[in-house]
């Protein structure tokens, strides 16, 4: 149910700068095999990025929501006082000139299609097809699992610090985004989605055409910096968050990336993308874990406070609706992304 390639999409260029990206196997991880796991360990300290091979998972999805007219859309726009909704081309920027992003969005709320809250408005093709977005929900949610239960050994963690502080039934700001991005003229192509960190925990995103770039660790944000990520074939793309920083005191990485038009011939295309947040329950406090030899001690005299994942989340979402750039005032921690 997860992704579905074009059946006749152009291949992604050979000549483009990429980043080194390594597949792992998701059924080795979940068979703990000790190589995998030190693979996914090594990718998440380094640039907190990696390609999950999912070659046995059902895959599809669904662009219809898309398709409603834009008055339809607009009743359930961003723009209402929420991050769920819609989203439409044109109301984000990617810098500090103002210029308007080029990417829709619809997000669906984990709380929302588990009854964890009552269900918010939604179109008629949303309301009847939850049981799709709860099944992409929990499927989700378990490949978050699987990475939490692999880093929280190798990191030396006590069993479940990561998975209990993610609990599926418990309140939180998970989501699911379906995105969309229109070709560009080819006179004018440029960046559709701000740079930026995520600012929860794990980022599950599957998509098979080009468009995602990274910043490599220590680099400037010069055009001649970004990567491109190329899709892998029946493969997510897993990133971590912010928050994972967090909790590890910089241990993990949270990567630095934006997403451009995609490259080639496969600019003519529409690009789709169904992404994943995990992010940490409302309540749990943003703090350095605890119980792992590896992850550094604060600096002497800092203090962390005692922010909410949930405080955290909202102020991190106001700084991305008001353009604020990348930075918000949590003591002791400077957050780094909009997303």
């Amino acid at each position: 149910m997860f992704f579905n390639s074009p059946p006749s999409h152009a291949p992604f260029p050979s000549d483009l700068p990429t980043a080194e990206v390594p597949t792992l196997s998701s059924s080795k991880i979940l068979d703990n095999d000790i190589g995998e796991s030190q693979r996914l360990y090594e990718a998440c300290c380094s640039t907190g990025l990696f390609f999950l091979d999912l070659r046995d998972s059902d895959r599809g999805t669904d662009e219809t929501i898309f398709e409603l007219d834009i008055e339809e859309k607009q009743r359930y726009s961003m723009l209402n006082g929420t991050v769920l909704g819609y989203k439409g081309a044109g109301v984000g920027r990617i810098d500090s000139k103002g210029t308007q992003d080029r990417c829709e969005f619809w997000c669906m709320s984990k709380d929302d299609v588990l009854e964890i809250i009552p269900a918010l408005p939604a179109p008629e093709i949303v309301n009847k097809n939850r049981h799709i977005f709860a099944t992409f929900a929990r499927s989700c949610h378990t490949l978050s699992m699987t990475v939490f239960d692999c880093l929280e050994h190798q990191v030396g963690l006590p069993v479940g610090a990561f998975r209990g502080r993610h609990r599926i039934d418990q309140p939180s700001s998970d989501q699911s985004r379906q995105i969309r991005y229109l070709p560009q003229p080819e006179e004018d192509q440029r960046t559709s989605l701000v740079p930026h960190t995520d600012y929860g925990s794990v980022t599950v995103l599957f998509n098979v055409l080009g468009g995602l770039q990274i910043l490599p660790a220590g680099k400037e944000p010069e055009e001649q910096n970004w990567l491109w990520v190329k899709p892998g074939p029946g493969c997510a793309i897993i990133n971590l968050g912010d928050a994972m920083e967090k909790f590890s005191n910089g241990l993990l990485k949270s990567p630095m990336h934006r997403v451009t038009y995609a490259p080639g011939e496969q600019s003519k295309m529409t690009r789709y993308s169904l992404a994943y947040f995990t992010r940490p329950e409302d309540a749990c406090l943003m703090k350095r874990l605890e119980g792992s030899k590896l992850i550094p001690q604060l600096d002497d005299g800092e203090e962390e406070g005692d922010i909410t994942a949930g405080e955290w989340v909202r102020t991190r979402m106001k700084a991305a609706q008001v353009q604020k750039d990348q930075r918000a005032n949590f003591p002791g921690w400077e957050t780094k992304g909009l997303k």
